[in-house]
């Protein structure tokens, strides 16, 4: 009884301190309500999410996000704030260990598509294990070196392995799969269906298997083949005959376009139904929350964009009538509005369609017209490309003798979802696994937020269409933004501040994306080295472009590129190109002249600084007008002039921007700038904070000419390990050691490949060997805290250590924050970790 009593109680410490909200999508009210009360047994708190508007309240305060989808308003949002975005079975898994887990693994982001899988290898060659491990972690999913009943997928050459053998034995609830089914889900860069690749008559070895199966429609393109609807669901109106309620529309202002064309009785059903959703018909786009339209142009369309508001057209609208729920207008394809003649290049194409059938087919017609191209039903010479969902059919092998490109449908999705043609020589877009029907993973592709703004609503293209307007007019000719040249980029980064090490807080979507990337290079180094080799992953047969894969997976951590904020900067150079159309000179030069572009003269991080916390349009116009002073804010740490905070701080950020040697100034210098219309003088407003450098034993003043000596070199030749625990998290110490020319890895207790060597202090780089004085070089650092899971890893780490003959160091985090912010090397023995710690907590 005393021992179930311990249990309970430290299971009720596993999520003390953290809170969560559930997003209700696809959760029934039950497994809700278990969830609510097995964190709040576990000590965490959860806050109810208020469905009536769909938002989540607080947001700032919340740990963790429970969802079995990206699809919902505030997940790109999220992201931006560094908060954790998880599935239900998180916490399942979370409470079976006793151990918080990694919340990447049980991510719902679809570019992380090995999440929830856990792969085990049976007799395989060594390389081709560590290969599968890199690539499986790269992808999101989770390698166990011993077969376990959290195994999900075995990976073996045939059922004889002792493995595979031991998994019937025990009744092993797992799929047993030959290395291809891993090897094209990589090549692809989806998760396949296991089928093919099935031990213990496994397809794709049998040569005598007949058609290839059809697949049923993907969920992903349901009620989104089109993006010009012609009825209403038939869910629109309840049995009464009158409107039904949709949440999705309650408390929102909704604009429709004039480019919809609706008939005078489709348009008054709509707006009947928005109005008993609790929405309203607006007229203004200023004060619109989602604007629905057909084309990507117009003044309306670009400033709905810029301003981050909901733009979808009517599929995206009879979608959510459908569904009674919000969904991300650049989730599916056909719920974005169209690019005018679509994508550049692609009206010169013929295009035909085989192995795709029902909804399937009609969804990629509609997405050949979308792009501009022109669809054949009928498959003929004059055809220049066919896609296709496998390669058994007498399309393809007429193809073959034409020499008519034959491509996956991934080529066609990336291409829309970029903006632009992507090229065929990525092999990704000609390969077909064998025995596998693309279909099955069709649709799957979103809009690429930061290509769309790029060609259709960037700042420089906003200016174009204003400009254009009057003059095309005054000549009779239609207007057709997307015939104004494509401009480069303008994003105004509205990421917030990340919180100090030690607490989860908010981060920026860029750190987001290198945070993903830093924390998946091992894993893509492992695997690129090992397909270099020989013989890949498939027990000898290589196969050629894999490479090209592990860029894929690196696309993906950076999707933030889904929700990253590009810089207002990168507009220079496209700003000062004047209008070719006008024939004023007079006016041409002095549009010219207004457009220039001022040069950056600082390039400022800013740390904890809350003056737009919740204020995305106020933070958009400050940002823009600093940029126009020459100030240009930024989220990138490793090239800062200048360092802004109210006060010294312990952020990742600020701390990982010192190695740059910045000036680093208060929060005066914006106040000075924003009220003033000029940029001070840095040295008016140096920060100062005495009490924070007596604490902590060194002066910032001297740690930032440190800095400088430094070069970003202080760590160099260091490899420090970090176990996952950490509170701050592992990622977040990774970044301030690479900032300052370090490696970190993940230290998990198991044996590890990476180099463990004592450092020769190179004293011909005087600068820096001046600040490392105090490494006498043969000191190997792992930070962990003290806490009982981390007592294993102690154990093995010391082992490392003496196999290296090394001094084994296991620290708090309090020695890299002192190292990176003080700029030199430094060693007391209050920051080791020991046991006798840990014992009694």
């Amino acid at each position: 009884m005393m021992e179930e009593s311990a249990i309970m109680e430290s299971s009720q410490q596993l999520f003390d301190g953290l809170s969560f909200t559930i997003i209700p999508n696809a959760i029934s009210e039950e497994e809700q309500a278990k969830l609510t009360k097995d964190i709040t047994a576990s000590g965490g708190i959860v806050i109810p999410f208020d469905a009536s508007h769909g938002r989540i309240d607080k947001l700032n305060e919340i740990s963790y996000i429970i969802s079995t989808t990206s699809d919902f308003p505030d997940y790109h949002r999220a992201l931006d704030l560094f908060k954790h975005v998880v599935k239900p079975s998180w916490v399942s898994a979370c409470l079976q260990t006793s151990k918080v887990k990694n919340p990447r693994v049980y991510s719902p982001d679809p570019a992380l598509f090995m999440n929830e899988v856990v792969v085990c290898c049976g007799d395989l060659p060594e390389g081709d294990k560590e290969a599968i491990e890199g690539g499986v972690l790269a992808m999101g999913g989770q390698y166990a070196t011993q077969l376990t009943k959290f195994v999900t997928h075995l990976i073996a050459l045939s059922m004889d392995d002792p493995r595979c053998q031991l998994a019937l034995s025990k009744r092993l609830r797992l799929q047993i799969v030959l290395p291809h089914w891993f090897d094209d889900c990589l090549r692809i860069g989806r998760r396949l269906s296991e089928r093919p690749y099935t031990l213990p008559d496994p397809e794709v070895l049998n040569t005598q298997a007949g058609a290839i199966p059809p697949t049923r429609t993907s969920n992903d393109i349901r009620e989104a083949t089109t993006p010009d609807p012609r009825d209403l669901p038939i869910t629109a109106t309840q049995r009464s005959g009158q409107p039904r309620a949709i949440r999705a529309f309650s408390g929102k202002k909704i604009m429709l376009s004039e480019d919809l064309s609706l008939s005078s009785r489709l348009k008054d059903v709509i707006i009947s139904l928005i109005h008993a959703g609790g929405g309203t018909i607006t007229h203004n786009v200023d004060e619109a929350h989602m604007y629905v339209c057909n084309y990507r142009d117009g003044p309306d369309y670009i400033k709905a964009s810029q301003a981050r508001k909901d733009v979808g057209n009517l599929s995206w609208l009879y979608w959510m009538i459908t569904h009674d729920t919000w969904t991300n207008p650049m989730r599916r394809m056909m719920h974005y509005p169209r690019p005018r003649g679509g994508i550049p290049g692609f009206d010169k194409y013929k295009i035909s369609i085989s192995s795709y059938t029902g909804d399937a087919r009609v969804y990629l017609e509609n997405l050949v017209r979308a792009s501009g191209a022109e669809f054949t039903k009928t498959f003929k010479q004059d055809n220049t490309h066919l896609i296709t969902a496998h390669k058994q059919s007498e399309k393809c092998e007429a193809a073959e003798e034409w020499n008519v490109h034959v491509v996956n449908h991934l080529w066609l999705e990336e291409s829309y979802a970029k903006c632009k043609e992507q090229t065929l020589t990525d092999s990704r877009y000609v390969y077909f696994p064998s025995r596998t029907n693309l279909g099955e993973i069709l649709g799957q592709t979103e809009i690429d937020r930061d290509a769309v703004e790029k060609a259709y609503f960037s700042k420089a293209q906003a200016r174009k269409d204003a400009r254009g307007t009057p003059l095309v007019a005054n000549n009779k000719r239609k207007q057709v933004v997307q015939d104004a040249a494509t401009p480069v980029a303008s994003r105004h980064a509205d990421d917030k501040e990340n919180e100090t090490p030690g607490t989860t807080g908010s981060r920026g979507a860029k750190d987001r994306a290198l945070s993903r990337l830093h924390e998946a290079a091992p894993d893509i180094a492992k695997f690129e080295k090992e397909m270099k080799r020989k013989g890949g992953v498939i027990h000898g047969g290589r196969r050629e472009k894999d490479l090209e894969v592990v860029d894929k997976s690196k696309k993906a951590k950076g999707r933030d590129s889904v929700a990253s904020k590009r810089s207002i900067d990168e507009v220079d150079g496209e700003d000062d190109q004047s209008d070719a159309s006008t024939d004023e000179p007079a006016l041409k030069s002095k549009r010219a002249k207004k457009d220039k572009m001022t040069p950056i003269k600082y390039r400022m991080l800013i740390s904890k600084d809350d003056r737009w916390l919740n204020n995305p349009e106020k933070e958009s116009k400050d940002k823009a007008r600093l940029r126009e002073l020459g100030l240009f804010i930024t989220e990138d740490y490793k090239k800062v002039d200048l360092l802004c905070a109210p006060t010294v701080v312990r952020t990742k950020k600020f701390v990982a921007a010192l190695a740059c040697g910045p000036t680093v100034v208060a929060s005066s210098y914006l106040d000075f700038a924003l009220v003033n219309n000029k940029l001070p003088p840095p040295e008016k407003h140096l920060l100062r904070n005495h009490d924070f450098e007596t604490q902590h034993g060194f002066r910032l003043d001297e740690a930032l000419e440190r800095a400088k000596q430094n070069q970003k070199r202080l760590l160099r030749d260091w490899t420090i390990f970090c176990t996952e625990g950490v509170t701050g998290g592992y990622e977040t110490f990774k970044e301030i050691i690479v900032a300052n020319g370090g490696q970190c890895h993940l230290w998990k207790g198991r044996a590890t490949k990476v180099s463990a060597y004592k450092r020769t202090i190179n004293t011909s780089d005087k600068d820096v060997s001046q600040n490392q004085e105090e490494d006498e070089g043969d000191g190997l650092y792992l930070i962990s805290e003290a806490k009982k899971s981390e007592l294993p890893l102690w154990t093995k780490f010391r082992e490392l250590a003496q196999k290296h003959d090394m001094i084994p160091r296991i620290v708090t985090t309090e020695w890299i924050l002192f190292v990176a912010m003080a700029q030199y090397v430094h060693w007391d023995e209050k920051w080791e970790l020991k046991e006798e710690m840990v014992k009694g907590k």
